[in-house]
């Protein structure tokens, strides 16, 4: 009898453990959106984000530039994030866009984020593409222990502090590029510490 419980005790930790590592509820990516539009402090864990993680459509946005590029008129819209953004333990099932740009025949118009808080998604998984494109993080970013499955793109993205990769897993491969003239590079979660304290040197 004592076997028996022990055997029953032991499946139940087993099963606990397993739901654990997937998180069972869910929340849609359209619904995140709209509480950061409000200003809310976001803290998500152990859940499953559903649909398109889209903050490059923020309405809140400022021109703070303005400038001739290629016969053309660019101008760029930022939308600044106050608050603290965490996610841990969350699987993205859809993609994540923080970067648009749009072009016709007289102007390019580019839509970037300002992050001023610090921003966490720490044990999560992406399963589609992720553009931080241009996205500035000004009190820290971490992917500590996140997997993209897709490739993610790091391009030109503005930092005051060395990111957190520990741990974190490109299945895909990556795309990591500080200026416009840099060649884009395929780094490593190991290799990107030494990448970004350079680049951060060099400013």
């Amino acid at each position: 009898m004592k076997n028996i419980i022990l055997s029953v005790a032991a499946s139940l930790v087993l099963t606990t453990s397993l739901f654990g590592q997937s998180p069972s509820k869910t929340v849609s990516a359209d619904e995140i959106v709209k509480q950061i539009e409000a200003g809310r402090k976001i803290s998500y864990e152990n859940v499953t984000v559903t649909g398109d993680f889209d903050l490059s459509k923020l309405s809140e946005r400022k021109n703070d530039a303005t400038y001739p590029e290629k016969g053309k008129t660019a101008r760029v819209y930022s939308a600044t994030i106050s608050q603290l953004i965490t996610f841990k333990n969350v699987v993205f099932t859809g993609k994540l866009d923080f970067f648009r740009k749009e072009t016709n025949d007289r102007e390019i118009k580019e839509y970037r984020l300002v992050f001023a808080d610090a921003v966490k998604f720490e044990t999560c998984v992406f399963n589609e593409t992720a553009d931080f494109e241009l996205a500035n993080f000004n009190n820290g970013v971490s992917f500590e222990e996140s997997v993209f499955k897709a490739k993610p793109s790091f391009v030109r993205v503005g930092l005051e502090k060395i990111p957190n990769f520990t741990k974190t897993v490109f299945e895909n491969g990556s795309v990591f590029q500080n200026t416009q003239n840099d060649k884009p590079r395929d780094l490593t979660a190991g290799e990107l510490a030494g990448f970004y304290a350079d680049y951060l040197k060099s400013r």
